[in-house]
């Protein structure tokens, strides 16, 4: 075993020089994590096995512990030369070389080779024999060496021979700055090589193997690599191979802007054959000044855009200056990037052109979308026009019901060119936002008004829950506002078929920093719900949830997409809430600038109140029940919310003052006349005074409310019930009726006899549909009726009419021009023209000229809005000249 008298100062040295690379694997460790490293360290740890071995043997005294140790150092002799091998082709990225079955294949021999060793003694071939010398230092083992071992030494030398030829290949491909860590690396595998070779000539002193010093030589040379040259840690073999594959021409400065180096791509860009420093600086001087203007400029960033002609072709190149600065932030060089960006130049050239032509085709569609909305608004306006005439004639129960189908059809093939023509006018970016001061109460009021037929038809309640603290006047686009809430009130009424369509507005609190307040506008229904999976395609152009919705309910599937193009508008969106069966609740919270209203609009004092002691509101509907007794209690009432006959004769019975009785027609059906007279009666014999208002929906006014009026009611109102038509019938009954707002129509105050009106349209049709609307609203009035705009000022000048209505695309003068006509024309007073117009697009007011027209007319135009518009200005014209 062990024998201390042996011991020698060389022992020490051996097993220093057998633990010293384990050391430098550990120093590595911390550097990197690229796989020439884990080569590294398994080539370290080869030596360590060989040189541990070795030293062993040699304080060992026993033949077969030594022999022993010499079958431990092959272990470590045999893994040695291919994991050399493998290292180099990782470190010069050539492993690809040996990928799969390739590797394997390197092993077969040193396997075959360490089997032999270990299984000597049956045959001999890797050593014929073994012997003990005292000749040296150490008691050493002399063996004489078989067939195999020289197939073992013959493998080592090819593939360390191998390995060093390709690391030598790779110097010549690479600048000298990257060539000297190569160098180290050959350094350190030339160390173990020469003291083989020494070795294998039997010439080494004391019968002792050198090769662990070989060893130590390799992980020493790696060691100085890693801290002189960052071996492994950067890996510049990689980085080159990496930097002359970049498309990009790359050049490379040092501190003082000569060029160190540059790539494949750059050489290749300028016409020198190789990468060559002296070639590249004399192309440089000779046909590039861009390039020679950036090596000579100190300027750390540059970027310059140039052109050259090459074979007739123009060629656009891009080069761009940037330092380079190490981990303390001192620059150490520059680079310069050429780059070939003719094809990005000639695709943005491209793109120019493209762009042009769409814009070009943008404009033609929105000529021939304009074009087209008057070609089909102007026959709709006739069509829509004289079936809303005729439904207003004496005609008996089928003909009413045909003339009402002909109008339905044909005001839902305006809504469908309408919402066509809204996508269109979104999406050529012709719609823009309008702010103006609003009144909000009465736009909300307004648009439940529109959807309370289609909703009572169904046997629906449509609710507004309108909160007491939204401002009443707001700044916003009104139009745009409208169209929203009217596209989701449609889409719930028309999902809905039972239940109830809620249209909530509220307040969310005014913005941090900023003069606006934040109104949340909800539409809640009971309908058929939308499931979570399809919530996303119902914002899509022309898409529903489901295929059977459009064949069930139709639509375009246009609604919920414009509303959100027009919301977007103004900065705000839909969101959804919604479960299958349940319904859905879409609303979108909008910013908006509220104004100040000393009027609060309330037309009533409450002092003529004071006699009534509460509300009683008789609704089976809890929530219109509910928001009811809200209502009356914001205006300074007491109210209580009831839900059958006899819960509202308790209330009625227990008031001390009279009762206003609010009562849901709805809840009591046909036996409803009959319910009031008893409660009435009940009142009487308890000599309780109780007032009584029913609530009518749209489809019960008909013969309704002169039945209820005969029987002793106060008035009736129509549903949904609003704050302002409950602040009405209170107005009436606190005998203020003259506070109460005026709803009368056009018709009712305009009987001028010698009011004149000129009709300047090219269609016979139209004409005729403003003459009968205008007879209707002023019987006395004369119409004098124009073909063309140069007809019609013809008329202007002979005739001097009140008010003129014009087309505005008409033959010979068209409307903007008979506009400039009439405004030129020399006469004290100024008279009113509106535009007749079946254009879906804005009209610029410079196509006007310096004019613009007071108020238009779209066509088809329905009788109640030609009344509101007309009816202004007539009632304007009429004040005018009482004055």
């Amino acid at each position: 075993m062990f024998s201390f008298f042996h011991v020698h100062y060389l022992f020490f040295l051996l097993m220093a020089i057998a633990i010293v690379p384990l050391s430098f694997v550990l120093f590595a460790r911390k550097k990197t994590g690229e796989k020439a490293y884990v080569y590294f360290l398994w080539i370290m740890l080869a030596c360590f096995v060989y040189s541990f071995a070795y030293t062993l043997e040699l304080m060992l005294l026993s033949a077969s512990w030594k022999i022993a140790m010499i079958k431990l150092q092959y272990l470590g002799a045999v893994a040695f030369a291919p994991l050399v091998l493998f290292f180099t082709l990782a470190y010069t990225t050539k492993e690809q070389w040996i990928a799969g079955p390739r590797k394997l294949a390197f092993l077969v021999i040193p396997i075959g080779n360490l089997l032999l060793v270990g299984t000597n003694e049956l045959h001999y071939l890797f050593y014929s024999s073994f012997t003990i010398s005292s000749e040296g230092l150490f008691p050493v083992l002399v063996t004489e060496k078989g067939y195999f071992y020289w197939v073992h030494q013959g493998y080592t030398l090819l593939l360390i021979f191998g390995s060093l030829w390709v690391l030598v290949k790779r110097i010549e491909e690479v600048p000298a700055a990257d060539s000297r860590q190569v160098f180290m690396v050959i350094l350190g595998l030339c160390s173990p090589l020469f003291v083989y070779v020494w070795y294998l000539t039997g010439n080494v002193p004391f019968l002792l193997d050198p090769i662990p010093v070989g060893f130590l030589g390799t992980g020493l040379f790696f060691f100085l690599g890693l801290k002189n040259f960052k071996l492994f840690r950067i890996a510049p073999i990689a980085y080159r191979t990496l930097f002359d594959n970049l498309q990009e021409g790359v050049m490379v400065l040092d501190s003082q802007g000569a060029l160190v180096t540059l790539n494949l791509s750059a050489a290749k860009i300028m016409g020198i054959k190789r990468v060559h420093q002296a070639s590249a600086l004399k192309e440089i001087n000779d046909n590039w000044p861009e390039i020679c203007d950036m090596l000579r400029t100190p300027r750390s960033y540059q970027v310059s855009e140039f052109t050259r002609v090459r074979d007739g072709h123009t060629l656009w190149y891009l080069l761009s200056k940037s330092k380079v600065s190490a981990e303390d932030q001192h620059q150490v060089g520059s680079l310069l990037v050429l780059r070939d960006i003719t094809h990005e130049k000639n695709f943005q050239i491209q793109i120019e052109n493209a762009k042009i032509a769409a814009e070009t085709a943008n404009k033609a569609k929105s000529e021939f979308l304009a074009n087209m909305s008057h070609e089909i608004r102007t026959p709709l306006n006739g069509v829509i026009g004289f079936t809303e005439l005729l439904t207003h004639t004496d005609l008996n129960e089928q003909q009413r019901r045909y003339a009402q189908t002909a109008l339905t059809s044909a005001t839902s093939l305006l809504d469908l060119i309408n919402d066509i023509l809204d996508l269109a006018k979104i999406e050529s970016g012709k719609t823009e936002v309008s702010l103006d001061v609003v009144d909000l109460h009465e736009l909300l009021e307004t648009i439940v008004d529109v959807l309370r037929f289609q909703a009572h038809q169904k046997g629906l309640e449509l609710l507004l829950d309108l909160h007491a603290d939204v401002p009443r006047r707001i700044k916003t686009d009104e139009l745009k506002l409208k169209q929203v809430l009217i596209n989701l009130l449609n889409n719930a009424v028309k999902f809905t078929q039972k239940g109830e369509v809620v249209l909530l507005v509220e307040t969310r609190g005014p913005e941090q920093s900023k003069q606006t307040e934040q109104l949340l506008f909800s539409v809640q229904d009971s309908g058929i719900g939308i499931a979570p999976d399809k919530q996303h395609l119902i914002f899509d152009a022309f898409s529903q949830a489901d295929s059977s919705t459009t064949k069930k309910f139709g639509g375009t599937g246009l609604g919920l997409t414009i509303s959100n193009k027009l919301l977007s508008l103004m900065d705000s969106r839909i969101q959804l809430e919604s479960e299958p069966g349940q319904g859905s609740r879409f609303f979108f919270v909008l910013s908006v600038e509220g104004q100040k209203d000393s009027d609060s609009g309330q037309p009533f004092s409450r002092e003529y109140l004071s006699h009534i002691s509460q509300v009683v509101i008789l609704d089976g509907n809890s929530r219109s029940g509910t928001l009811l007794q809200r209502y009356c209690e914001d205006f300074g009432l007491p109210a209580s919310h009831v839900e059958n006959v006899n819960e509202a004769f308790s209330a009625i019975e227990n008031g001390s003052r009279p009762v206003l009785v609010l009562v849901n027609n709805r809840l009591l059906g046909k036996s409803s006349r009959d319910a009031i007279q008893q409660m009435m009666r009940l009142a009487q014999k308890a000599k309780r005074h109780a007032l009584f208002v029913p609530l009518l929906s749209s489809n019960e006014r008909d013969g309704a409310i002169d039945t209820f009026t005969e029987i002793g009611c106060l008035g009736t109102i129509d549903k949904p019930v609003t704050p302002t038509k409950l602040l009405e019938m209170l107005g009436k009954i606190s005998n203020s009726s003259a506070h109460v707002r005026s709803v009368a129509t056009p018709s009712d105050t305009h009987t001028d006899k010698g009011f004149t009106l000129l009709v300047a349209e090219d269609n016979p049709i139209n004409r005729m549909l403003v003459k009968v609307f205008i007879e209707q609203m002023s019987p006395g009035a004369k119409v004098l009726e124009a073909e063309n705009g140069k007809e019609a000022f013809a008329m202007f000048e002979s005739n001097k009419p009140d008010l003129v209505i014009t087309d505005i695309h008409m033959p010979e003068m068209n409307g903007y021009e008979l506009l400039q006509a009439i405004r030129e024309y020399p006469g004290k007073k100024e008279v009113p023209v509106i535009g007749f117009t079946a254009n879906a697009f804005p009209v610029a007011q410079t196509d006007s000229g310096t004019y613009d027209f007071d108020d238009y007319l779209t066509k088809p135009v329905a009788q109640k809005k030609f009344q509101q518009v007309v009816g202004r200005w007539m009632e304007s014209i009429s004040k005018q000249e009482e004055r």
